[in-house]
């Protein structure tokens, strides 16, 4: 039996979003094992009969010596577990990861980029020498990669033209995809005025932006809602605490299941400032609700704007509220634009296609001796 080894940043991406890529795996008779930066979710993983090593680190760190102790031991967890593949997903697992497999004679190595994140996103001197090092860091790794997936053009034609990859090293897939039947189409209600937020709570998600933007509506539309869901990033409570007191927005941190929120809402606003390809967004989709995001990188690829719902202008609440108090006072257009939804997340996004192209790409490109 051959051996799979998945490398993520957290325990809750793999129980989230990772489990049915290692069902697929399973079936196609490969065993899989993970390692992530924390074991938070080791116990309801274990439920789900996956083995999650700890390698602890924290992810948003770039302390040299914790980098250091992280590529040792990254290195020695895979020489002593000797997978036949190696999949990394996100940042740190992409650099560290793929140049700990390849120093531990690992022959199939495979990336995932599901989004440039904050040092694409950030200007100023600080972000920018982030950024030139996250490239160097890049280049250097994804020379020992079999295969590089990414999620949307954009990225990939900025990782080709930045030569951080080879454009022939490269793997196009619609996004993690959403499991279309767990997330059903829920027919909508026409009463609702509800508008839905699903991120962490960062700057770069546009969380200011739609607090704003909830304040602009509700001048107009008082009975309007707007709820939050998401935990504390670099943007903590007391930072949107004025417009949960107002009123304006009901802050209801982190849910277990996300998908009550989702089927009691009229849209989903998502105004981030890149992404690879949002889940919320998916998952709305998946339940029949249009959706409003940010004209930007990752978001624009998943929404015909007037079809499935609004492209908006970036950082541009004003835009925002303009297609929140349209969609409020034309219900049977917010009613279409789900439907189209739906159709696009069965067609597009659903998971079971989407893996069986990760499976695809793995099995025409591993060299097993």
């Amino acid at each position: 039996m051959k051996k799979v080894l998945f490398v993520c940043n957290s325990s809750q991406s793999i129980y989230t979003f990772r489990l049915p890529l290692i069902r697929k795996m399973e079936a196609a008779g490969y065993r899989v094992d993970t390692v992530s930066f924390d074991d938070k979710y080791n116990e309801l993983l274990a439920q789900n009969d996956v083995h999650n090593h700890c390698v602890d680190n924290d992810n948003r760190s770039i302390n040299p010596l914790k980098i250091v102790k992280l590529k040792k031991s990254l290195q020695k967890l895979i020489s002593d577990l000797a997978p036949d593949l190696v999949l990394t997903f996100m940042a740190k697992p992409n650099i560290y990861g793929v140049q700990a497999a390849h120093k531990a004679g690992i022959k199939n190595i495979f990336s995932m980029v599901e989004g440039a994140g904050d040092p694409f996103i950030n200007s100023g001197i600080k972000w920018k020498l982030i950024k030139k090092i996250e490239c160097r860091l890049y280049k250097k790794s994804f020379k020992h990669a079999t295969k590089v997936f990414f999620l949307n053009q954009d990225d990939k034609s900025e990782f080709i033209r930045m030569r951080l990859v080879k454009k022939e090293q490269t793997a196009m897939i619609n996004g993690v995809g959403v499991d279309t039947e767990r997330f059903a189409y829920k027919e909508l209600d026409t009463a609702s005025k509800t508008f839905i937020m699903v991120a962490r709570m960062l700057t770069t998600k546009g969380v200011l932006d739609y607090c704003e933007c909830a304040r602009l509506v509700r001048k107009q539309e008082p009975d309007a809602r707007f709820l939050y869901l998401g935990g504390e990033g670099n943007l903590k409570v007391s930072d949107i605490e004025s417009y949960v007191k107002n009123g304006e927005i009901e802050y209801l941190g982190n849910v277990s299941d996300v998908r009550p929120y989702l089927e009691g809402a009229l849209m989903l606003v998502l105004p981030s400032y890149r992404e690879g390809k949002p889940m919320s967004v998916m998952e709305a989709q998946a339940v029949g609700r249009g959706v409003i995001v940010a004209d930007t990188i990752g978001c624009r690829d998943m929404v015909m704007d007037g079809f499935n719902g609004f492209l908006v202008n970036l950082k541009d609440p004003q835009d925002m509220a303009s297609k929140c108090l349209r969609v409020l006072r034309d219900k049977p257009l917010a009613k279409r634009m789900g439907e189209n939804a739906r159709q696009i997340a069965e067609t597009v996004f659903d998971q079971r296609a989407i893996n069986d192209q990760i499976m695809e790409v793995l099995n025409e490109n591993c060299s097993f001796a």
